[in-house]
């Protein structure tokens, strides 16, 4: 009989109180339990909120997926030999079953007690004859072990509890620092529910699918380099068995798995502990060296380039991802590693995404055609196919332009495809300042940026946001000091005309996206996504963290009233946006211009805020004119508002302003400096807008030479 772990319940305190009087301690240790229950059902409601959304993409496997699930893990031949002899199956000619698990009891999700202890034996006993695991895979009962959660921005302790888990070692797996006996989502291949079923029920449940979307959602967060998972409820007869990517959730039914389906459900243990990482979901691409406990130490990534068919194998320089989105299902799942090129000593950046296959133009493409840009990415190589979704084998992918023959209501998973683009490696995102000057340096260059794209390389960018603004290499010169990234969601302008979806981060729409992604609400008539509806949002950009910072890693407290009043209008649905564009209309489109300084933090100096008003004024009057083209349905001004004399005056006017700011700021600095150190620390004083001969001088500083953008 094959042996498996079992954990070791704690040993109890066997020091005693001092007896005073008998006491009943029964009611205290029921109502302690009670509170634990309450507890730990609170805590579960707030687990599936995080995966609540996710829920909504579910297909059904294909009917015979079984048949050929890991079907080359173990012959039929060989199966057939190991139920012979195997004790925990009773192979005789009427029965074919596995003994202490007879199909009979109630429904319910929690079994006895030593119901789980013999699925873990059976699943022992097949790891043990049929798997050459050499001790690197192992199987644990965890119904009472705590799988501790990783959540961003929370301190809350989360956990839980599958009935059963196969443990992991090898190059992705790691041992958590925390979790009973070494066991976490960090190094688990999967997660196992035993649950009590009557014959031939179909184990088909809403509770099972959150609990293990919720564990699911946890190994993609614990485990950074996983492409699919999969786990399973297994009841006395038959299986459930979810298939989690990028594409949704995938969920199919395995029945009778003592005779009929008996060689899957083997066949489903062996693939689950194979000692093949890619067969459990990972990308064996990304490899990590542990310590002895089991703890990551080094790492490396292997990339092989689309353009000079090069392998080149890198260094990891942290051993988790600098960014990750791994945390949900049908996402873009967007990881980026920071890397070390030995070959030219420098630092750099591989960024894995998922795209829909046939819709976005892939990002490598907008890169390759921003190639020698200032104040843009620049991309070193690129994977175009690091994987697809449709490769799993659970569903059956239609191709989209196939999908018109088939019925309106079919269920059908859309085919993501995988990219690996490796690029130079810059700062940290533009919130992360140190000084004033940096920030608009910062802000200026991406802006200059995203000229550069427009009119050079024709593209459009479509998603301006601080998050997309990261600052140069150290040392880096004019025009190189804030890189514009993300190019995921960007366009051809040949491309733009007609195209009026709402795409980018929310908070930094502008009026005309807001418009067109609730024109049925509204009827109102649509204008393409343009280039001035980016710089609406480099606006929004710059608005934002003034009224948000109050100097370096420092925020505003109390927020004011225009902030509060901005995030309250971000929710998502339809009445969100609307109330997003009552918003930005109030603000920019007022009859009156506001001020848009009321809410500034005391830290911004008076050359930002004549900044900010002069890019206030600026949006102010394209937002109107745009605005009275839509009411007009004017063509020929909007194609005037498009010529690339228009475009550049207007790109100028705006860089212009960042220019005169910054010489501000320095003549600011060197005021200071003269006056001496009892200046510092004292609160700025906030001006008005109305000496012209320091705005003169500052303007014929401004003009000092720069990188050209065009």
């Amino acid at each position: 009989m094959p042996s498996f772990r079992v954990p070791k319940d704690d040993e109890e305190d066997q020091r005693q109180p001092p007896v005073v009087a008998p006491i009943d301690n029964k009611p205290n240790e029921e109502a302690e339990k009670a509170a634990a229950a309450f507890a730990f059902a609170a805590m579960l409601e707030k687990q599936k909120e995080r995966v609540a959304e996710h829920l909504s993409l579910v297909y059904q496997c294909d009917p015979w997926f079984a048949e050929g699930l890991y079907e080359r893990m173990a012959t039929d031949e060989r199966i057939e030999e190991f139920l012979r002899a195997c004790p925990l199956y009773d192979y005789t000619q009427y029965n074919r079953e596995w003994t202490g698990i007879k199909p009979r009891g109630p429904h319910g999700w929690d079994p006895k007690p030593e119901t789980v202890e013999m699925m873990a034996t059976i699943i022992a006993c097949v790891m043990e004859a049929l798997g050459d695991h050499c001790g690197r895979r192992y199987v644990m009962k965890t119904q009472d072990v705590k799988l501790f959660h990783e959540e961003k921005y929370t301190a809350e302790v989360n956990y839980s509890s599958p009935s059963l888990v196969i443990v992991g070692e090898g190059p992705s797996f790691e041992r958590p620092q925390e979790g009973f006996r070494g066991i976490g989502f960090s190094n688990v291949t999967t997660c196992i529910d035993v649950i009590t079923n009557p014959r031939r029920h179909f184990i088909e449940d809403k509770e099972f699918l959150e609990r293990h979307a919720i564990y699911a959602r946890q190994i993609f967060i614990q485990q950074p380099n996983r492409r699919f998972v999969r786990t399973f409820v297994i009841g006395n007869y038959s299986i459930q068995f979810f298939h989690f990517d990028r594409s949704g959730i995938h969920r199919g039914h395995i029945g009778d798995l003592h005779k009929n389906n008996v060689k899957t459900f083997v066949r489903l243990i062996l693939g689950l502990s194979s000692l093949d990482e890619e067969d459990l979901g990972l990308d064996s691409s990304i490899q990590w060296q542990l310590n002895d406990e089991d703890r990551k130490v080094r790492g490396i990534l292997t990339t092989t380039d689309d353009e000079t068919k090069i392998t080149k194998t890198y260094q990891l320089t942290d051993l988790k991802p600098l960014f990750y989105s791994n945390c949900g299902f049908s996402t873009r799942g967007t990881t980026c590693w920071a890397l070390w090129d030995n070959e030219h000593e420098r630092q750099l950046l591989a960024k894995d995404s998922w795209r829909e296959e046939g819709t976005n133009i892939p990002e490598f493409k907008n890169l390759k055609k921003a190639r020698g840009l200032e104040g843009v990415a620049q991309m070193i190589s690129y994977e175009a196919n690091h994987g697809e979704t449709k490769d799993s084998g659970v569903t059956e992918y239609i191709p989209r332009e196939e999908r018109p023959n088939y019925p309106s209501d079919w269920s059908c998973p859309v085919n993501q495809i995988c990219s690996r683009i490796v690029m130079e490696r810059y700062g940290w995102e533009v919130d992360h300042f140190e000084s004033e000057k940096q920030l608009l340096c910062a802000v200026r260059d991406a802006i200059a940026g995203h000229r550069n794209l427009y009119l050079k390389a024709k593209t459009l960018h479509r998603d301006f946001a601080y998050q997309n603004i990261v600052f140069g290499k150290p040392g880096a010169p004019p025009g190189q000091q804030g890189i514009l990234i993300d190019l995921d969601l960007a366009r051809p302008i040949s491309h733009i005309k007609g195209v009026v979806d709402a795409v980018g981060h929310t908070l930094f729409y502008s009026i005309g996206i807001i418009i067109n992604a609730t024109s049925k609400q509204t009827g109102a008539s649509l204008l393409p996504h343009d280039y001035l509806d980016d710089l609406q949002s480099s606006f929004y950009v710059l608005a934002l963290l003034m009224y948000l910072c109050d100097g370096p890693v420092r925020y505003q407290e109390p927020r004011p009233q225009i902030l509060r009043d901005w995030f309250s209008a971000m929710e998502e649905t339809i009445p969100g946006m609307l109330k997003h564009l009552e918003f930005k209309k109030g603000f920019i489109l007022s009859g009156k211009p506001v001020d848009p300084t009321q809410g500034v933090a005391p830290y911004w100096s008076k050359a930002s805020r004549k900044l900010l008003r002069g890019f206030y004024a600026f949006t102010r009057e394209m937002a109107k004119a745009k605005e009275l083209i839509r009411r007009w349905r004017d063509d020929g001004q909007y194609e005037e508002l498009l010529t690339e004399s228009t475009v550049r005056r207007n790109y100028d006017r705006v860089l212009q302003m960042f220019d005169v700011a910054i010489v501000q700021l320095d003549q600011e600095r060197k005021k200071a400096a003269a006056v001496g150190p009892s200046i510092q620390g004292r609160k700025r004083k906030v001006e008005d807008d109305d000496d012209r001969a320091e705005n003169k001088e500052a303007l014929v500083a401004a003009t000092r030479p720069r990188p050209k953008y065009y």
